[in-house]
């Protein structure tokens, strides 16, 4: 089973369109910080420490000289956040993918040769996973471009036309 370290953002969008029971039944050992169960509100804390109860999620306590001493020797870009530094460190320790839509951590991921997606891929792996069928897809994908500006607008209108032709 492929282990993937979560970013909030991941989190927080399946929430805002009601998909993360669905994504806590992939085939992925799913890993996350403290540090980003701390950006997260109070309700969707309670849903992901149930899955932590669950033994669907496992979250890493990073302390503050683990963090240091990793953006110190390791982050070349300065604006990664904390949370970013605590999720790539995480990775690194685990040889995990990372799941984030943070455009920094993934170019900054990337170049450091880890294997790094997005939401469009929990998207399509949740299909290939059979958890959810392409009309679903598309109408849930819609609904979160409502919500996330800052998604890639045009692959994600390429994939909701793909999934409304099949």
């Amino acid at each position: 089973m492929a282990i993937a370290v979560n970013d909030a953002n991941i989190f927080i969008d399946l929430f805002e369109i009601d998909l993360i029971d669905t994504f806590f039944k992939l085939k992925l050992d799913l890993h996350t910080t403290n540090l980003v169960m701390n950006e997260l509100d109070f309700e969707q804390k309670t849903v992901l420490e149930k899955q932590v109860t669950k033994k669907k999620l496992t979250v890493k306590k990073l302390n503050e000289t683990e963090l240091e001493d990793l953006k110190r020797k390791e982050i070349t870009s300065t604006k990664l956040t904390k949370q970013d530094v605590s999720v790539y460190a995480y990775a690194k320790e685990l040889n995990a993918t990372i799941l984030t839509s943070d455009n920094r951590l993934r170019k900054e991921a990337k170049a450091k040769g880890f294997e790094v997606h997005g939401i469009l891929w929990v998207f399509e792996t949740m299909m290939q996973e059979k958890l959810m069928k392409p009309k679903k897809a598309s109408e849930k994908l819609t609904e979160l471009m409502k919500i996330n500006t800052w998604l890639p607008m045009d692959e994600c209108r390429k994939r909701i036309e793909k999934w409304n032709n099949l």
